[in-house]
């Protein structure tokens, strides 16, 4: 006998899945159409963006593809309120702030090391983005405790065997409506299967996963806080 409850659920999951990837591809292509200013870094921006990404022999920044995808879903979201886990040395911070300069929102980026946070400061100086970018040198697991309020998007590369830890940290203070967003979910995955599996089967979730580059990032869309 064919169970119609679960045949529906899967029915409306895979409907659900398909409208927000209907979301993702909306937002990457609204974005010129709503903003005002140059859909170009400027030339000196493009130089320290080359520069950060010359001199990171870690590998621990953002492929240039899936820094233009953070600044267009900022952009075409309206996030106001932003927190990024895992500055390094900034690199993804500024794309973002690019997308925060069409919102008028502001950017939080935590990073565990003092030398890099200190570089990434230094680096949103240089882009003149320090009044929208606020970065904190810390312990993130220490740090958002602290932080007040609730977040419009947030986007996550740090530890990839944390990364469950910080969505069950995170997920309550992301609004309904909001955006979680997480890096390397393919070329890595198998570091964080508990987190991938949390964002599929997570009933306030809605996830899919996109590859601006081949390293992946999930986009998942809060849709309730209860579970």
């Amino acid at each position: 006998m064919i169970d119609d409850t679960s045949t529906h659920a899967r029915t409306r999951t895979s409907r659900s899945i398909s409208c927000l990837r209907v979301l993702v591809a909306l937002m990457l292509t609204a974005v010129p159409l709503r903003a005002g200013a140059q859909s170009q870094p400027t030339a000196d921006l493009q130089r320290l963006l080359q520069q950060i990404k010359s001199a990171d022999a870690d590998q621990l920044a953002v492929s240039e593809e899936d820094g233009r995808f953070l600044r267009v879903m900022i952009a075409a979201s309206g996030a106001k309120r932003v927190l990024e886990v895992g500055g390094a040395y900034g690199y993804s911070a500024l794309w973002m702030g690019l997308g925060l300069r069409h919102t008028g929102g502001r950017l939080i980026t935590i990073e565990y090391d003092a030398a890099r946070a200190k570089a990434a400061a230094a680096n949103v100086k240089k882009a003149g983005l320090a009044d929208v970018v606020t970065v904190v040198a810390g312990d993130a697991f220490k740090e958002i405790p602290k932080l007040e309020g609730t977040f419009d998007l947030v986007f996550l590369d740090a530890w990839k065997r944390d990364y469950k830890r910080f969505l069950d940290l995170l997920l309550p203070r992301l609004k309904p409506g909001g955006l979680f967003l997480a890096h390397n979910v393919v070329n890595k995955q198998t570091e964080m299967r508990d987190f991938l599996d949390a964002i599929r089967n997570d009933p306030r979730l809605l996830t899919t996963i996109v590859t601006p580059s081949g390293e992946g990032m999930s986009v998942s869309y809060k849709v309730r806080n209860e579970k």
